[in-house]
């Protein structure tokens, strides 16, 4: 396999949490890397801009391929469906997608004198969400409009 094809596979997974050097969005932060390091294949976690672990590293560039295809399928990879302060709103968006099998994640944001009602979907159920609804990621930031 190569680079591009594993960016693509993993992209077709639902997949959003990764970095592949010199390919795609590149990053540095909070995210681990497939990359190229002084001759060898390498994965490591960026913080910050930082190198603050090495997960793996090979000569053989299939097997860090391999190594990193694995580990970023391991991780659950979240997608904003929705960001409301309508509980109405939010819960018939929650209602629709679950009665369809599509498991949802609910991460609120709660600040002094607002609240922020968010909803998630993750993996490959973002296809399934954009299948259904006009737009994703919904956003109602205009309290007049509830």
């Amino acid at each position: 396999m190569e680079l591009n094809e594993l960016y693509n596979q993993l992209i077709a997974e639902g997949c959003l949490q990764f970095c592949i050097e010199g390919i795609g969005e590149q990053c540095y932060d909070d995210i681990e890397r497939l990359e190229m390091k002084a001759g060898q294949w390498s994965v490591s976690y960026y913080e910050r801009g930082q190198v603050r672990e090495t997960l793996f590293s090979s000569l053989d560039k299939q097997e860090a391929i391999r190594f990193y295809y694995d580990h970023i399928m391991k991780i659950r990879h979240w997608h904003l469906v929705v960001s409301t302060r309508s509980p109405d709103l939010f819960n018939g968006y929650k209602e629709l997608l679950e009665s369809l099998n599509i498991r949802t994640v609910q991460n609120d944001i709660k600040e002094e004198h607002d609240y922020k009602y968010r909803l998630f979907v993750t993996n490959k159920d973002i296809f399934k969400a954009k299948e259904l609804f006009d737009e994703i990621p919904y956003f109602d930031e205009d309290p007049a409009r509830l």
